[in-house]
């Protein structure tokens, strides 16, 4: 049996740390981590190994030669340009000419690949995964099988709404040569994307066997320090180098340790490294070949290199130190912060925690550095939620940071390309505007600038422009959050896919941001009277004169800033009479104002222009379900639209009403791209407030109705909802056990796992994108019957956050 050691790898996420080196040779207790997957193959009998290279090829052929050193016959196949994962492979056809098993070189295992080999072999599988359970499997590919291990359900790097396993794809294939006629020569191949599925849509063999012992998938700093302090920890059955000299102290040959330092285990300290008196290592420290700890210097969770000097009185707390960096006397660094190959730290210059320093970089003395000196730190999420970028404005969201943002946007953009930019009224959203304008011009993007105006109206400009896409900034702070937020649209007015996201998110945590010469800069130009044209858009959908006849009194409720006065020139348009109530008046008291004003409609608009909740004349507040089928009935009542997009919790009375008007319903995820991808424009009733109110407005004018007339025309589409608190790395665990209990049951998947019970009616499990929490809906005829179903999947959320 032959093995394949795809040695291909980047590491863009380990920079600075692979800026010189390629991903696979990144020391691992002082050997490349890629060493210890060759002793893996060699420990069951496999020594006949091919090994896919591209970047910088050369830096592993002459480590590891033609593998006699290491007791291994080493193949090297190169990628001239990237060809995926299974692509790479593609090259070695020739050479895998029997069964193969196919590894990482970058990741760290302890498998035992002949009990997977064995599970392989009796299932006659074309193609088997290892896998294993992991708090977070955002990152990875989420697997599902059957109860004889047959692979039915794989997605990959899942969205937590899309999440229905902790069990996951850890790269580790045992493959047959058949698999070599599903890859096509020459071109970018995916296992995870592309093969693997292709193989279950052909009903082949593909099994997934349940892996036991350690792995680690060495991808993120974060990641690459936890795979030390696990193999410190003894967590991991691998040969560690040097020989232990005291219980938990590996120490390598010509090690020199003066009396008066003081070590504490567990730490590995390799060949040649000189430890001062009056130093202390810490536990879960790590000392490279030849490296020096000076007197009076202390390391904790700290891994150094090789040739790294440490000076006099030196503080190392968490800190990765690449090869040959001097650290000088006095100087600090501090939690998670990396510095790369032959930098110099200065005397008394201190490294604030999370700070990145690029090789052959220059500290100077006495220097605080709390940002990496090249753009950016990675972050330790990422960087979009479920509504684009967030966090509290001028603390987690500064002008540098959003100049950085800006900056890896305009990179994905195509050069010359013209976006919308906006913001509310707010002096905040202005200032970090005009950074984000500066960051976009100078990678040679074209801004347009609509402001101060709302989401509705940047996507329905950029879609009548037909622009390359744009941006929104709004200030939030209905409960006292302060949160800056910054929305990103694609060109055709959507909020952007999950995938540019990602190639943002990269840009950005690369620093790969296209600087444009100072003569082919972006411009900017300013439209003021967007907002015309978009109310001349609304007008156009009704009957603008049924509406102006009825005279509507409405009592309003809106934030009464620059950015919404285009609401009452909507409204007088209409000719309503129109009643203010203060911003933010509770909805309890609004519905007093519209009894005692003899109003019509009361209406309540969302800070950004895009929710919308309405009072009846009698007082009634419409709650969020009611709100929902009102959509529905006036999108289908005349005519205009012959279907509709709804979350996926939407009532199954909804369906009713679809019917009756002859109109469809699709449910989709719920969030607002798959809600608005479905219809022939931006223009949507559960994003855009004036465009549901107006359309409600003629349904009332034309068929001469109140509102609480039209509201009883609904059926009842009440439903549970209720919220139940779970940690976020409990979250895959969780459903994984859930998709084990209902494995026989009518499941749906679209959105978390929808669940129809026999006896009628829906459960649906929903884990929140964000928060820390799943909304558990359940719908039935007989309301006993809905809460009881809700109960016993909390119930289940809740024991198994625990086992």
């Amino acid at each position: 049996m032959k093995g394949v050691i795809m040695a291909g790898g980047k590491g863009t996420r380990l920079r600075p740390l692979t800026c010189n080196m390629p991903k696979p040779m990144v020391p691992m207790l002082h050997k490349p981590v890629m060493e210890y997957g060759i002793e893996l193959l060699k420990k069951f009998g496999i020594t006949d190994i091919a090994v896919t290279v591209h970047y910088l090829p050369d830096a592993i052929k002459n480590y590891f030669g033609d593998g006699r050193d290491f007791g291994v016959n080493l193949h090297y196949f190169v990628e001239d340009t990237p060809l995926g994962t299974a692509g790479s492979i593609k090259n070695a056809e020739e050479f895998l000419d029997e069964r193969f098993i196919v590894i990482s070189g970058d990741a760290l295992t302890d498998f035992n690949l002949e009990k997977g080999i064995q599970f392989h072999e009796d299932k006659e599988s074309i193609a088997t995964i290892f896998m294993k359970q992991v708090d977070s499997p955002l990152e990875y590919g989420v697997i599902m099988t059957n109860q004889d291990g047959k692979i039915i359900r794989f997605l990959e790097k899942p969205s937590w709404n899309e999440v229905f396993s902790d069990t996951v794809n850890t790269g580790i294939y045992v493959l047959e040569p058949e698999v070599f006629r599903y890859i096509e020569k020459d071109v970018p191949v995916d296992f995870s994307k592309d093969l693997f599925p292709l193989l279950m849509k052909e009903d082949k063999n593909l099994f997934g066997y349940q892996a036991e012992g350690y792995w680690s998938d060495i991808g993120s700093l974060q990641q690459y320090r936890q795979s030390h302090y696990d193999m410190l920890n003894g967590l991991v059955n691998l040969p560690f180098a040097g020989e232990e000299k005291e219980p938990g102290v590996w120490v390598g040959e010509n090690v020199f340790i003066e009396d008066g330092a003081v070590i504490e285990a567990p730490v590995s300290i390799a060949d040649g490294a000189v430890i001062r008196k009056g130093s202390h290592i810490g536990k879960l420290s790590v000392v490279g070949k030849n490296s020096v700890v000076s007197s009076g210097s202390s390391l904790k969770k700290t891994v150094l290199w090789n040739d790294v000097f440490v000076g006099d009185q030196c503080e190392l707390r968490g800190a990765t130190i690449a090869n040959g960096t001097k650290v000088e006397k006095d100087a600090s660094v501090f939690e998670h912060a990396v510095v790369g190959n032959h930098c110099t730290i200065g005397r008394n210059a201190t490294l604030k925690p999370d700070v990145k320093i690029w090789p052959e970089k220059e500290i100077f003395e006495e220097a605080l550095v709390h940002t990496s000196i090249v753009w950016g730190k990675k972050a330790t999420k990422s960087l979009f939620g479920s509504r684009g970028v967030s966090g509290i404005a001028n603390v987690e969201i500064t002008p540098d940071y959003i100049a950085r943002l800006a900056s890896a946007y305009g990179a994905v953009l195509p050069y010359g390309s013209q976006i919308i930019i906006a913001s509310d009224s707010h002096d905040f959203s202005v200032m970090i505007k005009q950074s984000f304008i500066q960051g976009l011009h100078s990678s040679g993007v074209h801004t347009v600038d609509i402001s101060p105006t709302v989401a509705p109206v940047v996507r329905f400009s950029i879609e009548e422009e037909r622009l390359e896409g744009g941006v929104y900034v709004r200030f939030s702070n209905p409960t006292g959050e302060k949160q800056l937020m910054i929305e990103f649209y694609d060109n055709k007015g959507l909020p952007i896919h999950s995938d540019l996201e990602r190639k943002i998110e990269n840009a950005y945590w690369q620093e790969d941001y296209r600087r444009a010469s100072f003569d082919r800069i972006g411009k900017g130009a300013i439209q003021a009277n967007k907002h015309e044209d978009y109310i001349s858009a609304l007008l156009e959908e009704i009957q603008e004169k049924g509406i102006q006849e009825a005279k509507f009194r409405v009592v309003v409720n809106y934030n009464h800033q620059p950015y919404l006065n285009f609401i009452p020139n909507l409204y007088n348009r209409l000719n309503c009479e129109i009643l203010t109530a203060p911003y933010q008046t509770k909805p309890e008291e609004m519905a007093s104002f519209v009894r005692v004003t003899n109003a019509n409609i009361g209406v309540l608009i969302g800070e950004a222009g895009e929710t919308l909740r309405l009072i009846t004349e009698t007082g009634e507040v419409l709650d969020e379900e009611t709100m929902l089928a009102l959509y529905v009935f006036t999108a289908f009542s005349q005519g205009k639209q012959k279907e509709m997009a709804i979350p996926v919790y939407g009532s199954s009375a909804l369906d009713s009403i679809a019917e009756r008007l002859k109109g469809k319903l699709i449910r989709t995820k719920a969030n607002p791209r798959s809600i608005m991808e479905v219809g022939d424009g931006v223009l949507n009733y559960q994003y855009d407030a004036q465009y549901a109110f107006v359309h409600i407005l003629e349904i009332m004018a034309m068929q001469k109705i109140t509102l609480s007339e039209l509201v009883e025309m609904l059926p009842d589409v009440h439903m549970l909802r209720e919220y139940v608190p779970c940690p976020k790395d409990k979250k895959g665990r969780v459903m994984r056990r859930l998709m084990e209990d209902i494995r026989d049951n009518n499941v749906e998947l679209l959105d978390g796992i929808k669940v129809f019970h026999p006896e009628g009616g829906w459960t649906l499990i929903l884990p929140d994108v964000e928060q820390p929490v799943f909304t558990v809906y359940s719908q039935n005829t007989d309301p006993e019957q809905a809460k009881q179903a809700a109960s016993q999947y909390i119930e289940k959320i809740q024991l198994y956050q625990q086992v």
